[in-house]
């Protein structure tokens, strides 16, 4: 059985994860094998450290806010109100932009969110 992972870079993708998933109520996905549309689906997070010895470090994490079918106002309106309800939560966005995302050789519209957050060793 592998280690339980409690380092502060797993730690904070764990955070994040729960706070979307209570902010929007919707599936939060980490392994893209597991992506089904009308799904916030968090990418692989860059790091940078901000004090000695990695204790503390500032992730960015790449979300895409998947939308459920093809292309149109419908489905658009549907992630901008996710996108703004990620936006009015303490989560911080510091971008976003749409998109599309490829699943099982079909393309669904996303909005491609860059969220900001900080971890720290205790």
């Amino acid at each position: 059985m592998p280690a339980p992972y409690n380092d502060l870079l797993n730690e904070a993708i764990d955070d994040l994860t729960a706070t979307l998933t209570a902010v929007t109520g919707l599936r939060v996905v980490n392994d893209p094998t597991k992506l089904v549309p009308n799904c916030v689906f968090m990418q692989a997070p860059s790091f940078t450290t901000i004090a000695g010895n990695g204790n503390i470090v500032r992730m960015d994490f790449p979300i895409k806010v998947v939308g459920s079918g093809p292309a149109g106002l419908p489905v658009l309106r549907e992630i901008l109100q996710i996108s703004a309800t990620v936006l009015g939560s303490a989560i911080i966005v510091m971008s976003g932009r749409p998109g599309t995302l490829e699943i099982g050789g079909q393309e669904y519209p996303c909005y491609d969110l860059a969220v900001g957050v900080q971890a720290q060793t205790a």
